[in-house]
């Protein structure tokens, strides 16, 4: 089926689409926002269509806004540390692995997260 009409239905999905969850966030203007430090035992990308934000990722700090596409991988912990201005975004989420748990997934809950990409050094590195 090439047209999935919301997330409920996502079981009807195509057999080569690998994502487990999809859909718009809304995060209202604070500081601090009201997120949390979570993880997926998925891939996420979060497609920002209005707002401004300071976020987590992968132990960076970054400003978003509108067109900025975050990309986080398996295991990989971020937040939404203070909203400037109303966040609207799409998120997807990535084939379930490891664990295979859906949803926000925490350390004092779920325990310490397990990326699945192993940190390599760069060509040359010794």
């Amino acid at each position: 089926m090439p047209v999935i009409r919301g997330k409920k239905n996502l079981a009807e999905k195509p057999d080569w689409l690998k994502a487990s969850a999809f859909g718009l966030f809304r995060v209202p203007r604070g500081n601090p926002a009201k997120f949390d430090l979570y993880y997926h035992d998925a891939d996420e990308i979060w497609f920002i269509i209005e707002g401004r934000a300071r976020i987590l990722t992968e132990g960076e700090e970054y400003e978003v806004g509108p067109g900025d596409m975050v990309c986080t991988g398996m295991g990989d912990e971020h937040n939404v540390l203070e909203v400037y201005e109303d966040l609207l975004g799409f998120y997807l989420e990535g084939e379930l692995e490891g664990l295979k748990r859906p949803g926000h997934l925490h350390r004092d809950e779920h325990g310490i997260p397990v990326p699945r990409r192993q940190l390599v050094g760069r060509i040359g590195e010794v």
